[in-house]
């Protein structure tokens, strides 16, 4: 009986639409691989592999919904002319692998439901053993050509030993034709290399009349098909075409750097500017490198010639004339960029290059309009730091020039507004409806190019190189609470290094050797003292403080490294560090509101796609450890400078700056007086999301996602705050890190319209390291009631014949739970 009750909950997991009547219909295509020396993620990307080989009209389309339902929409009708082909496919596919010996066989399986026949076609592939080459050789029939070869052996990707596959011959012709290309041969393509191959198996060709002999090569002949092997010889075709083997030279270099349409060189009416160049683009040789013809003078000469790397005498080389693309791209400056070869009559041997600039708009603005909700408190009271549902709306503005000083230095001037609305007041005090509000102005500079002192990290493998000076200013008042203003300036350069290795990612560096940033707190108000008096640590944190890094400042260091084996798969490192005072803290002057600490942190994000060809699904997981490091007389961090969690991008249970510190309990629901931001010089936590489609709103225009998520971690203080030998229950002990931890699970939708993604999450607090018994975890009592009901008026036993509120449900949303709105994916 049980069994048979299983049988209906699993066929009623499968639904299947508009299916063909009265037909065998295909609804599973399985692949079994069997032989081959495949480790568990080679045979999971065989597979893959194998499963693209279906033919149209074997391919079968299935939506997972809630990980047990599985709905097939129009499935095909069988078809088994194309089951033949797509085994046909699977054959020629292993034989681009390497293969030639494997062998696909299936078998069809129908099985009935109701009036329908459901087909299964199960695939086996019997892999054999690979090809393998026995010996390379290279036969170019030009000495230069011959030369280069034998001189870049090392780098082949045809290796004695290995299997011969698609891939591999394709890459070794591509990679003789880039060699060459970058040695002058501009005219060379691939279809100029041929690579040819023959068995070595000498049984087949030799006849012995000694029966000893027989045997010896009938052993080898079995031997060579239980491992097969092959020689292979790359082979210069000599073309018809003599050209195409023929070396050449750099000849005149003309830059338009503002092109237009139809402009010609020999049009009387461009200014022409004849330029030598310094440095990477000078020629001794040559009186003339650049011959420079525009319209107006937008750009400053220097600043043109920094972004070539061809001059006029080279050899042609393919890779420079890639890098002066990716440069001229790159500084952002034109819409279009195109380097036009030109073969000039009166030479036989040289190139003629026309680079040709379509200028962009100099000016760009952006205007964005952010909101954002939290329940994040419990207060009627507006004098209260975190009063009530809070609702902030803060707008940016921005304006952009990307050709200061006709040099391609690009500044930013940006203001942004905000307010912090309390959605819930108390009936008698309605005037602070407004629970803080700022103001921010913003200017950056990026120069696009080291400058003195920092010319001494120029290095030929740097893609970007960058200086940039960084101001802000900005005013934040918590009514109720207290005024601050921040000024801030930082200058420093962010470059990107190209890996020795081709196969490793390029690492992003950002340093900021001067970084200046100070905070003045004033207008405090009598309810700020008293949280301050009542919570002693926040003396150190809540000040007037200078932060001033000299010399190491501000260190950053990150990469974006996809598996070339696994494409499927990518992550994402990086790490900080920060100093501020050991250089100039001992300075008299600025003693007085120096804060001492060193600060770092590390961030690793790992996202993988499921390898099945039909689902866009997606897990990604995170984990951040951060820790900062109070020297001298400080006991914290200053307060803009420590780490917090919650909000829509951390720990989503709790508002932001709402979990925490340690064990630290929360502020007692209703509390008015209580200071309830949450930040620390620690912070540990490790999330992991599944993201999943849901259905297509708006075709290629808004898709609706959701998503799974769980996330782990807290804020911690670095030294006791507290002092006299007192317990500090907000002090990071290892030995009560478990019990100190919050989880959270939640889950939420996304609208995704392409170029950004809404997020909604919802999630509750099922570990609170707040909560003593059980170690904090709990499970929360879900109801409609506690999701969504508002208070409810009760009557009042100290008042007969009058009634209270009864706030038992925004209390059990307080200590339990939250709804976060976000812009984009949280990591």
């Amino acid at each position: 009986m049980i069994i048979l009750l299983f049988s209906l909950f699993l066929s009623s997991c499968i639904v299947v639409k508009k299916y063909p009547k009265n037909r065998p219909y295909l609804i599973k295509n399985t692949i079994e691989v069997k032989g081959g020396k495949f480790t568990t993620n080679e045979k999971a990307a065989l597979k893959t592999r194998l499963n693209a080989q279906l033919a149209d009209s074997s391919r079968v389309k299935v939506v997972d919904k809630y990980f047990i339902r599985h709905v097939y929409t129009k499935p095909p009708a069988y078809d088994s002319a194309a089951t033949n082909q797509s085994a046909r496919n699977m054959q020629a596919s292993m034989l681009h692998l390497g293969y030639y010996h494997s062998v696909v066989t299936y078998t069809v399986d129908t099985a009935k439901a109701g009036s329908q026949q459901r087909v299964t076609v199960h695939y086996t592939v019997d892999v054999g053993p690979p090809t393998l080459i026995d010996s390379v050789s290279y036969i170019m029939r030009k000495p230069d050509l011959q030369l280069l070869a034998d001189q870049n052996l090392e780098n082949s990707m045809l290796k004695k030993d290995i299997p011969v596959t698609k891939v591999a011959v394709v890459g070794e012709m591509s990679r003789l034709v880039d060699i060459y290309r970058n040695n002058g041969y501009y005219k060379l393509s691939t279809e100029e290399i041929k690579v040819r191959g023959d068995t070595s198996t000498a049984a087949l060709t030799t006849i012995s009349d000694d029966i000893f002999e027989q045997l010896r090569l009938l052993a080898e002949a079995q031997k060579a098909k239980d491992s097969p092997k092959i020689r292979l010889a790359v082979v210069l075709n000599q073309p018809k075409d003599s050209s195409k083997i023929r070396k050449y030279y750099i000849g005149n270099i003309y830059i338009l750097p503002d092109y237009l349409p139809g402009d010609s060189l020999n049009d009387p009416t461009l200014t022409t500017v004849r330029a030598k160049g310094k440095g990477k683009q000078s020629c001794d040789t040559c009186s003339v490198n650049y011959i420079l013809k525009f319209h107006k003078r937008l750009f400053r000469t220097g600043f043109v010639l920094r972004n070539m790397y061809i001059r006029k005498g080279d050899l042609y080389n393919q890779d420079n004339y890639f890098q002066t693309l990716s440069s001229f791209t790159k500084a952002g400056l034109w819409q279009s960029v195109n380097i036009q070869v030109i073969e000039p009559r009166d030479s036989s041997d040289k190139l003629d290059l026309a680079v040709q600039l379509i200028p962009g708009k100099k000016f760009g603005f952006e205007a964005a309009l952010e909101a954002s909700y939290s329940a994040t408190s419990n207060s009627n009271n507006a004098t209260a730091a975190s009063a009530g549902n809070l609702l902030g709306i803060s707008g940016n503005v921005s304006i952009l020039n990307r050709n200061v000083h006709r040099e391609g230095i690009r500044m930013t001037n940006a203001i942004r507004a905000g307010v912090e609305l309390n959605l819930r007041q108390d009936s008698s005090n309605r005037k602070n409806i407004i629970n803080s509000n700022e103001l921010t102005y913003a200017n950056s500079i990026i120069i696009p190019r080291f400058i003195y002192p920092f010319t001494a990290l120029n290095s030929k493998r740097n893609i970007t190189s960058e200086t940039f000076f960084n101001t802000n200013l900005s005013y934040i008042k918590r009514f109720g609470l207290f005024d601050l203003q921040s000024v801030s300036f930082s200058q420093g350069v962010d470059w990107t290094k190209k890996a020795i290795n081709p196969k490793r990612p390029s690492r992003h560096w950002l340093w900021k050797p001067i970084n200046f940033e100070f905070s003045r707190l004033y207008n405090k108000t009598t309810a700020f003292d008293s949280t301050l008096a009542a919570n002693p640590f926040l003396r150190y944190s809540f000040n007037t403080a200078l932060v001033a890094g000299l010399g190491i400042g501000s260190l950053r260091y990150s990469f974006i490294h996809v598996n070339p084996k696994s494409p499927n798969r990518q992550y994402t490192f990086t790490a900080n560090f920060e100093e501020s005072g050991l250089i100039l803290g001992f300075t008299p002057l600025l003693k007085k509101y120096m804060r001492n600490y060193v600060k770092a942190d590390v961030e690793y994000v790992f996202s993988a796609t499921p390898k099945a060809q039909n689902r866009k699904s997606e897990w990604v997981t995170r984990v951040f450890a951060g820790v900062g490091v109070p020297i001298r007389k400080d006991t914290t961090l200053p307060f803009f400078k420590q780490y917090f969690g919650g909000g829509s991008n951390s720990m989503r249970a709790w508002p932001v700056r709402g979990i925490g510190r340690g064990s630290q309990p929360l502020a007692p629901y209703g509390n008015n007086s209580s200071f309830n931001d949450r930040t620390g010089d620690i912070q540990l936590e490790a999330n992991i999301e599944y993201r999943y489609p849901i259905a297509t709103l708006i075709p290629n225009s808004l898709v609706l996602k959701g998503a799974l998520f769980a996330d782990v971690g807290n804020v911690w203080n670095f030294k006791n705050s507290k002092g006299n030998g007192q317990v500090d229950s907000a002090q990071f002990k290892f030995k009560n890190l478990y019990k100190e931890l919050g989880v959270a699970l939640g889950t939420g939708f996304r609208l995704d319209f392409n170029y950004f993604v809404l997020r909604f999450d919802v999630a509750f607090r099922v570990k609170r390291p707040d909560v003593g018994d059980n170690s904090g975890w709990q499970f929360p009592n879900i109801t409609f009631n506690n999701l969504f009901k508002r208070g409810v008026q009760i009557p009042d036993p100290a008042n007969p014949g009058q009634t209270k509120s009864d706030d038992r449900y925004r209390k059990w949303r307080y200590e339990n739970f939250n709804f976060t709105i976000g812009i984009s994916y949280p990591f």
